[in-house]
């Protein structure tokens, strides 16, 4: 008579079943109102700026939006994929973290234009870029 083991878990091994998907990858940024300022009185506080500090105006307003409307459209590129982020991060060349990170609205400066078109591409989107006069 010869002993035999049988691993209790030994049937069940193999593909492992798919997790349940999490949807929503989105920006966790608040929406927060800003206050009304007479155009007038922006005008002259913003003429009143040195060269310098108007850059830096410009350059915190491009860095806040590339930051909120990127994450946006990252996160919903990211939601229509049936991928995995590690799946999309692998085909696309990015870290999976640092997509989630930016989906999130949690990356410091948010992506870069050539980010957003190269993961357009991967993941089968396009992206319009749309300039209206005033």
């Amino acid at each position: 008579m010869t002993d035999t083991q049988t691993n209790a878990g030994a049937a069940r091994r193999g593909r492992k079943a798919p997790a349940a998907r999490r949807p929503a990858r989105t920006t966790q940024t608040a929406a927060v109102p800003i206050a009304l300022v007479e155009e007038t009185g922006f005008d002259a506080a913003f003429e009143a700026l040195d060269p310098a500090e108007k850059h830096a105006v410009f350059r915190d307003v491009g860095e806040e939006l590339a930051r909120t409307l990127g994450a946006d459209v990252i996160a919903r590129m990211l939601n229509g994929s049936d991928l995995s982020l590690r799946e999309i991060g692998a085909q696309s060349g990015f870290d999976h973290t640092a997509l989630s990170r930016i989906a999130r609205g949690q990356s410091k400066t948010g992506p870069t234009l050539w980010k957003i078109f190269a993961l357009a591409e991967a993941l089968g989107y396009r992206i319009e870029l749309n300039a209206v006069k005033k």
